[in-house]
């Protein structure tokens, strides 16, 4: 009978346990990333084949996937996949792990979680900077957008940016007449187009990232008019050209000379290109401003004679350097507008890549070395948890968050506060990048099912009355067996 009783007692405290966890389960059902907690038991030793009661049990995490949800709020993330988001405290420098991705930004700028823990992971680094005036940080009087693009190639993201100051007010008048003379208004006619087509092969890289990088070259065109002095007598004499989809005439006016200057400065006028008369050698050169563009140009004519053609076609050039030849000539035609240009090149590891020095995700200026961002900024993070900040029209890379997995999670230690940390048991931390998407605003809720957490409360309070009841009969058993013997 003492066996009985026993027995009976060690279920009581294993229902009590399973209340427990049952209970602790529906308690955390509203507990971002919050994982169920499984309790398992164990039959104890046999003795003449008959059971010594139940163990009181273990318990481990389930760590299956919580639903993704929604928050809108531009610092919140969830992990889909394997992993969890490494932590650090700042004052013991000791590491956590959790799937609760609910961060917020810190006064002093770094991504930290609800305890003030510091979210890790790699910071951006800048590649190069392309600058008219010697600096690397966008200021305030670089007003002017004019391209954003993210490049993701096979072993890094880079992030391009280019700014400029005002050139809409800065631009004059440059050049004399028959020497690359341009009005203002054709100054930032140039640049328009040459922005234009920084963005298109910007756009093509993103495309085909990978690509062979070979640089453009610019098409320059000389036309040697020998006897333009003979050919330019009245006012009935004329020079033609077409240059690509435009068609130039220029008729007679004082005297040659003046007449093929201002032949060269209708040409200047045309948006892309610009043009120059050598009178010592009796030539007009044609510059194309577009880099890797090849513009026909027809025979030229003087009245009813033509010049002579040394046309040198333009290289179209490809991937990366393709792009930062486009960027080069924008970046000319911006100082030729008196006005400041900045281009900056940040860029990402893969998360393939063989490397694990983390280190706090910082948003502030001084650590990324873009921009200032405010209140206004926009923080949203890629699929393999590249973080994007938004200011404008600009988009930079900040960092990447990283995430961990291990051999065996479910012998990591719980802390508290949806926060785990290593064990001998669990093994070490790997990276765990290419194992997962990281979803921006967005946590990921508790993995608990209601009607199965409150489904095993039943359970464990049937469970536990049923041993309740075991014990009140083996005590009635006692009761008997110790009246029989007394009477």
């Amino acid at each position: 009978m003492n066996g009985s009783l026993y027995n009976s007692l060690s279920g009581i405290y294993a229902a009590s346990n399973y209340v427990d966890v049952a209970s602790n389960n529906i308690a955390n059902i509203n507990t971002i990333a919050h994982k169920e907690d499984r309790i398992s038991f164990a039959d104890q030793m046999y003795q003449n084949g008959i059971g010594k009661g139940v163990g009181a049990g273990t318990v481990n995490k389930s760590f299956r996937q919580g639903d993704v949800k929604d928050t809108n709020n531009q610092y919140d993330f969830a992990i889909q996949g394997k992993g969890f988001f490494i932590l650090t405290d700042p004052e013991t420098n000791l590491t956590y792990y959790t799937r609760a991705g609910n961060f917020t930004k810190s006064n002093d700028g770094t991504l930290v979680n609800a305890q003030g823990l510091d979210v890790m992971g790699l910071q951006t680094k800048v590649i190069s900077t392309t600058s008219s005036d010697g600096t690397i940080i966008f200021g305030d009087n670089y007003t002017q957008h004019l391209a954003t693009s993210i490049i993701t190639q096979e072993d890094r993201t880079i992030s391009i940016n280019a700014k400029a100051t005002d050139y809409t007010k800065s631009a004059t008048d440059v050049g004399v007449s028959g020497n690359n003379y341009k009005s203002s208004d054709s100054v930032i006619s140039d640049i328009e187009l040459l922005k234009t087509d920084y963005n298109n092969k910007l756009k093509l890289l993103e495309s085909n990232p990978n690509e062979v990088s070979v640089p453009s070259t610019l098409q320059k065109t000389n036309i040697v008019y020998e006897d333009y002095k003979a050919d330019l007598k009245n006012a009935n004499d004329a020079l033609e050209i077409n240059i690509g989809n435009f068609s130039i005439e220029q008729n007679y006016d004082t005297d040659p000379l003046t007449t093929m200057k201002k032949f060269a400065d209708k040409i200047s006028d045309i948006q892309g290109y610009t043009a120059s008369f050598d009178e010592a050698t009796n030539t007009l050169t044609i510059d194309n401003l577009v880099a890797g563009r090849t513009s026909k140009v027809s025979i030229p004519i003087i009245t009813s004679t033509t010049g002579v053609i040394s046309d040198t076609p333009a290289v179209k050039g490809s991937g990366l350097a393709m792009v930062e030849s486009s960027r080069d000539a924008l970046n000319k035609a911006v100082q030729l507008a008196n006005a400041q240009f900045l281009d900056v090149q940040n860029g990402i590891p893969a998360p393939n890549q063989p490397t694990l020095e983390l280190e706090s995700i910082n948003l502030q200026p001084t650590k990324i070395g873009l921009a200032s961002y405010n209140d206004d900024t926009d923080f949203s993070v890629t699929s393999d948890g590249i973080l994007l900040l938004t200011q404008g029209s600009n988009t930079y890379i900040a960092g990447r968050i990283s995430t961990a997995y291990f051999p065996d999670e479910q012998s990591l230690n719980p802390e508290g506060d949806n926060l785990y940390t290593q064990t001998k048991e669990s093994g070490e931390a790997k990276n765990a990048d290419t194992l997962n998407t990281v979803v921006s605003h967005s946590v990921e809720a508790s993995n608990i099912n209601v009607a199965t957490a409150l489904t095993k409360l039943i359970i464990a309070q049937r469970a536990f009355e049923a041993s309740s009841k075991a014990i009140t009969t083996s005590d009635s058993f006692l009761d008997t067996a110790i009246k029989l013997k007394t009477t």
